[in-house]
C-alpha cells in the first residue's frame, strides 16, 4: 500500500511539477462516493491570445483516489505556467495528500501539502493539519457539508531586503469550510465552497477562498468545466494584491 501511494505521488509530481493559489480548494475536487480501489481524473485548460498582447497560459490538474473499506486517500496535483510575449510571467505547482477515515456522522482526516506560486512571490509553502468533516444534509440531489481543522503553515517568500513583510513565516491557522454540491438528473454538477483561515494568534491575519465550479458532461467520462476562484489575503506580501479572482474553462477526464 505504501509503495503504491509513493508511486502515485511521484507520478503526479512528474506530470504536474510546474496553477494554484496559496490555498487549495480540495472540496471542489472531491467525488461524492468514489468506488473501491483506484480512480481519479485528469484535466486542463489553455488560453491563447495574439494581436495587441501575445499571451499564452497552460493549466493542468489531476487527482487520484485510493479507497479502502473505511479509509479514503486523495492525492491532488495542480500546475500552471503563463507567458507574456516570450517571457515567463507566472508559474505555480502544488501536491496535496489527504487521508479521511469514514464514520457515520463525521469523518476525521489529516493532510499535508507543498506548493509554490511565482505570481504571489511564494517560493515554498508547507502545510499540515488535521480535523473533522461532516455532511449536514445529503440526498440524491447532492449534499451540504462543513468541516474544521487546525493547520500548521510555513511560507518562504521572494522579497527584497526593504520589504515590510517577513520573508519567512510560521503560523497555526484555523481552517473551516462550507460546501454545497448539487447534481442534476442529466449529470450537470454545481459545487460552491467557502474557506475561512485566520491565524489563531493574530485574528486580523485571515485568508478567504471561494470557489464556484460548474461541470457539464460530454460523455460518461469527459466533462466541460467552468470555475471561478476568489482568494483574499488580509496581510499579503509587499507588492501583492489582497484580492485575486480567476475565471477558467477546461476539460476533465474521469477514470
Amino acid at each position: 500500500m505504501i509503495r503504491d501511494l509513493t508511486t502515485s505521488v511521484a507520478l503526479l509530481l512528474i506530470v504536474f511539477a510546474g496553477p494554484a493559489s496559496a490555498q487549495v480548494n480540495i472540496e471542489a475536487l472531491r467525488r461524492d462516493d468514489p468506488p473501491l480501489g483506484r480512480s481519479g481524473s485528469l484535466g486542463g485548460d489553455f488560453t491563447f491570445r495574439t494581436g495587441n498582447v501575445d499571451f499564452v497560459q497552460l493549466d493542468f490538474n489531476g487527482r487520484q483516489y485510493v479507497v479502502a473499506e473505511n479509509v479514503t486517500t486523495l492525492i491532488v496535483g495542480n500546475a500552471g505556467i503563463g507567458f507574456l510575449g516570450r517571457s515567463r510571467f507566472a508559474s505555480s505547482g502544488l501536491i496535496h495528500y489527504r487521508r479521511t477515515h469514514a464514520h457515520r456522522w463525521a469523518s476525521p482526516e489529516w493532510y499535508a501539502q507543498a506548493n509554490y506560486d511565482r505570481a504571489q512571490l511564494l517560493r515554498l509553502r508547507l502545510v499540515g493539519g488535521g480535523g473533522i468533516r461532516a455532511a449536514v444534509v445529503r440526498g440524491a440531489w447532492g449534499q451540504f457539508g462543513t468541516g474544521t481543522a487546525l493547520m500548521f503553515e510555513h511560507e518562504r517568500l521572494e522579497l527584497p531586503d526593504s520589504a515590510l513583510h517577513a520573508r519567512r513565516t510560521t503560523v497555526v491557522r484555523s481552517s473551516s469550510f462550507l460546501t454545497l454540491r448539487v447534481v442534476s438528473e442529466s449529470g450537470f454538477v454545481v459545487t460552491s465552497t467557502t474557506y475561512l483561515q485566520p491565524d489563531i494568534q493574530a485574528l486580523g491575519d485571515v485568508r478567504i477562498l471561494e470557489n464556484l465550479r460548474l461541470a457539464s458532461p460530454i460523455t460518461e467520462k469527459v466533462a466541460l468545466t467552468v470555475s471561478f476562484n476568489l482568494r483574499y489575503d488580509s496581510r499579503p506580501p509587499d507588492g501583492v494584491a489582497k484580492l485575486d479572482t480567476v475565471l477558467r474553462t477546461g476539460v476533465t477526464y474521469t477514470y
